[in-house]
């Protein structure tokens, strides 16, 4: 159990609220986030690979864009993330353990529907030409000199829920 103090250090300066199931859960490049698993979906794309050829693994399935992610220092993508249906992290986004620092955001991106004509109009008001299509997904850090930035799920976005820990389940 931590001491109050820290506890209440730990709000202060994290962006999810303090949860003793996840909390000890450090990783280089993403949270534990809140998810919704019916409608999560994670797969890392090579941006080079855009539009060319559907049949090598890191190209986006038919119907799909690789889009990158918006990152103001060096961010890495996780290689795989998938949102606990059941068990102890359930509704919680867990990527694989090793894969960061081996997918620069620079380089990598996540594959996402093609952009609907509403998405499009959207885009097409922007000021700036080059604006990003949502992923769901964002990089936060308090201090980018400091710390790197990790995955977090975008607030809103369907594939999240409210960030609110759920109570443990009562067993039998």
């Amino acid at each position: 159990m931590l001491p109050m103090p820290l506890i209440l250090v730990h709000q202060a300066t994290a962006k999810l609220p303090y949860d003793p199931l996840t909390d000890h859960m450090s990783h280089d490049c993403w949270v534990p986030d809140y998810c919704e698993p019916e409608r999560f979906q994670y797969k890392l794309c090579k941006l080079r690979l855009r539009g060319r050829g559907s049949s090598q693994e890191y190209t986006c399935g038919e119907g799909e864009y690789c889009e990158e992610l918006d990152c103001l220092h060096k961010c890495w993508l996780p290689s795989a993330c998938e949102c606990h249906a059941t068990g102890p992290h359930e509704g919680r986004m867990i990527c694989a353990d090793g894969g960061c620092f081996k997918h620069p955001s620079t380089q990598w991106g996540i594959c996402r529907p093609v952009a609907s004509e509403s998405e499009l109009a959207q885009t097409a008001d922007a000021e700036d030409e080059d604006a990003l299509l949502p992923t769901g997904f964002h990089f936060w850090t308090e201090d980018e000199l400091l710390y790197n930035a990790k995955l977090h799920i975008d607030e809103g976005h369907h594939y999240a829920r409210p960030r609110v820990p759920r109570p443990p389940k009562e067993e039998l």
